[in-house]
């Protein structure tokens, strides 16, 4: 019995052993092309190697930004319609957010509110999304979150001055509950300057 402990004793020191120098045996190298220590490799010789440009070179073409569009997008430009098409996202998040009004108006704040963020998750560049997101929290006394969906909305509709006068005056209205009067009236000047 004393000699079966001591083989496998033995044996678990072998496997040990063996398991500790396989484990640290060195690997193989990895051979990179190129110069090595500032002689040149067999491989690429100084006649194949390619040259390298002391200074970036300019642009063959002039690159010219093109403005974004808010919401519709443009026809092509061999397209026989002159109207521009508005893509069918864009299309189903606009009905939803007058889906979202009505139920807003008729005072129902979690339909209003679904659809709304239905209106967002197909469109996410939809401004009037987020101002029926920040009318319904403000409408729920949350004005905190209701800012956040103000400035989303204010961002968007940037190029809609009616909509962005409402998230103005929206904007100082949630100031004045949340005691900033300072932001507040800074708001009402903007909904004032916008054409």
């Amino acid at each position: 019995m004393r000699t079966m402990g001591r083989v496998v004793l033995c044996l678990l020191w072998i496997c040990v052993g063996l398991a500790f120098l396989t484990g640290c045996a060195p690997k193989r190298p990895v051979l990179i092309p190129g110069p090595r220590g500032g002689s040149t490799s067999t491989a690429q010789t100084p006649s194949t190697a390619a040259p390298v440009p002391s200074t970036p070179s300019a642009p063959s073409a002039s690159i010219k930004e093109k403005p974004l569009t808010s919401t519709p997008q443009e026809a092509p430009s061999g397209s026989p319609t002159s109207k521009p098409q508005m893509s069918p996202q864009y299309l189903a998040s606009v009905q939803l957010v007058h889906e979202g009004d009505r139920a807003l108006a008729n005072g129902d704040l979690e339909g209003a509110l679904n659809f709304y963020e239905q209106a967002i998750q197909v469109d996410g560049y939809n401004g009037l999304a987020f101002l029926g997101l920040a009318k319904v929290w403000m409408q729920k006394n949350v004005p905190k979150k209701s800012l956040e969906f103000a400035k989303k909305a204010e961002i968007l509709l940037t190029n809609r001055p009616e909509e962005l006068r409402e998230t103005y005056l929206l904007e100082s209205f949630l100031y004045e509950m949340l005691n900033q009067p300072e932001s507040a009236k800074v708001y009402k000047e903007k909904a004032q300057k916008v054409p």
